[in-house]
């Protein structure tokens, strides 16, 4: 099944050009979280290759 979460954080090692993660899985932190910004993808790596 192809992977379809958005991602638009470019800095990330899952990050594509057409904005998809490519982990195999992801882990969004905050169990308290009331609203959007109040979460946090666990998952994220920096790419230290991303220029811009």
């Amino acid at each position: 099944m192809e992977n379809k979460i958005k991602c638009e954080v470019k800095n990330c090692v899952y990050h594509t050009t057409q904005n998809h993660c490519t982990a195999d899985c992801i882990t969004v932190g905050n169990p308290t979280a009331c609203k959007c910004g109040e979460t946090a993808c666990e998952t994220f790596k920096m790419n230290n290759k991303t220029t811009g």
